[in-house]
């Protein structure tokens, strides 16, 4: 099935869903109701599964932080900030080189993390009222240009040639913007970032009851108007990094922000966390074993056996796969061998 008209289009009386226009020949997904009914479509990549959620929660995390670190880095603050924004898309492009083995100018999520880290320091400097102005006036915009100009989120590629790299300068140069999300496309998960600044701020003032308030707020504002928006015509699509799901899984993540605080800093309940130390003592070398481990198992012909599996099966397989990277960066951090930017 194809469509080549824009936004919520129809294609033989049946209406097609998607986070933007759909061009001529993007393929869609058919859902057949029981009843007997006309069938719906919808994009690919539609919705918000628990996984989707992992790089929004990250990002938000992120914004949470940058309020704490400006306060311990005084005057430095804006000289680190620059540099370590640098160092996520410089880091960002070599990882996935690595992984798709290329070196090229790949647009991947640890670059979008760099931008909606600037971003988030960037908005911070404007006092909480008319950040709310700004950050509204931010979600317009994105939602407008992601519906209305098609580049915005995906980028128009020729790939008879594939991927631009070193080792192949006849690829298309274009094509390396799009592996995850177009460089303004993160603007996305700016907003997240942005989003999570508020929580940082209220943290800082160490005013419990503010925290509870702001953490409720956001997480039901937030999660509610991106789940309207999603329900209304622009569904949640990790790929586009939609409003929607911007939207929704901050709110999500304020929500689950919160109730973190309140088991393990109001009723002191930390003990079941500590395996989770062991990632987050060490969280980028975690992230880059990622590819490292995948061809080390390559090698080894073994890597084969931890794909192609679903439900039940997948998960264990999964969970046996994090278990290792788990295993790596618990020695690595017991002799205190750290990546950090």
């Amino acid at each position: 099935m194809t469509s080549h008209s824009a936004g919520r289009t129809r294609t033989s009386n049946v209406p097609i869903r998607h986070s933007k226009p759909l061009e001529n020949g993007e393929d869609v997904i058919a859902v057949f109701p029981v009843s007997g009914d006309k069938p719906s479509f919808q994009g690919v990549g539609n919705g918000c599964t628990f996984t989707d959620l992992i790089a929004p929660f990250f990002v938000f995390i992120v914004g949470v932080a940058i309020p704490l670190s400006r306060g311990r880095r005084g005057a430095d603050w804006w000289k680190h900030v620059g540099k370590r924004t640098l160092l996520l898309i410089v880091v960002g492009v070599l990882y996935i080189s690595l992984a798709l083995k290329g070196l090229s100018w790949w647009w991947g999520i640890l670059q979008a993390i760099g931008i909606g880290y600037f971003m988030g320091a960037a908005f911070l400097l404007l006092k909480p009222t008319a950040r709310w102005g700004a950050l509204a006036a931010l979600v317009v915009a994105h939602a407008a240009l992601s519906w209305y100009v098609p580049w915005w989120t995906h980028l128009p590629a020729n790939m008879s040639h594939g991927f631009f790299t070193l080792s192949n300068t006849r690829g298309d140069k274009l094509a390396p913007l799009n592996v995850h999300c177009t460089p303004w496309g993160s603007a996305g998960y700016g907003i997240i970032t942005i989003i999570g600044t508020f929580v940082g701020e209220a943290l800082v003032k160490r005013d419990q009851g503010r925290f509870l308030r702001q953490c409720l707020l956001l997480g039901l504002i937030c999660g509610t108007v991106g789940y309207a928006i999603h329900r209304l015509g622009i569904p949640m699509n990790k790929d586009n990094v939609s409003i929607s799901y911007s939207l929704f899984t901050a709110g999500a993540g304020a929500l689950c922000f919160l109730a973190f605080y309140w088991v393990m800093d109001v009723n002191g309940a930390t003990a079941w966390a500590r395996p989770f130390n062991v990632f987050g003592a060490n969280p980028l070398l975690g992230y880059f074993l990622q590819p490292l481990v995948r061809i080390l198992f390559i090698q080894l012909g073994i890597y084969a056996w931890f794909g192609g599996h679903s439900g039940w099966s997948g998960m264990g397989w999964g969970l046996l796969w994090t278990f290792i990277l788990w295993c790596v960066c618990l020695w690595c951090n017991n002799r205190r061998i750290y990546w950090k930017l």
